[in-house]
């Protein structure tokens, strides 16, 4: 099928491909049906959560593991059932991002991840147990040396 994107214009995707979220993504609960779209390839982050139905809205996300490497959380039963986890399944988890217009000051939500069920291409966004930040950096700032006297010409 071909959508409409907002930064990527005409795409022509796989049915297959389009993750749908039950309860829809935190104040877009009527928007469920997303595809992802990267465009440096499959599994390359940051990456586009675009909406099949509404070609203005999409997230770009990252993949929280890639940040935080011992990154896992408790996720509420509902958010579980919505993305049809069973015992043994484990989630791939996204997180969302905001990228101000200075790209270094971008941050992701570690908070409120989403859980992606991709045997299913259910998903979930959930409010995680684990005290992680809501905006959490991605980039570290270079620390800029203090010198104890300021440069002077001649000296």
């Amino acid at each position: 099928m071909v959508i409409k994107t907002r930064d990527f214009g005409e795409q022509d995707v796989s049915e297959d491909k389009i993750i749908s979220f039950p309860n829809g993504i935190f104040a877009f609960e009527d928007e469920h049906r997303f595809i992802m779209l990267s465009p440096l390839g499959d599994d390359v982050y940051p990456a586009w959560l675009q909406s099949v139905d509404n070609e203005n809205l999409c997230f770009i996300v990252f993949d929280p593991c890639q940040i935080v490497s011992d990154y896992s959380v408790t996720a509420d039963e509902e958010s579980l059932a919505a993305a049809q986890f069973g015992k043994d399944s484990q989630p791939h988890y996204l997180t969302l991002a905001v990228v101000p217009e200075d790209y270094k000051d971008t941050t992701v939500n570690l908070k409120s991840p989403i859980l992606v069920n991709s045997e299913k291409m259910l998903a979930a966004q959930t409010i995680a147990a684990e005290n992680y930040p809501i905006k959490f950096p991605i980039f570290k700032k270079a620390e800029v040396p203090q010198t104890e006297k300021p440069f002077k010409e001649g000296n």
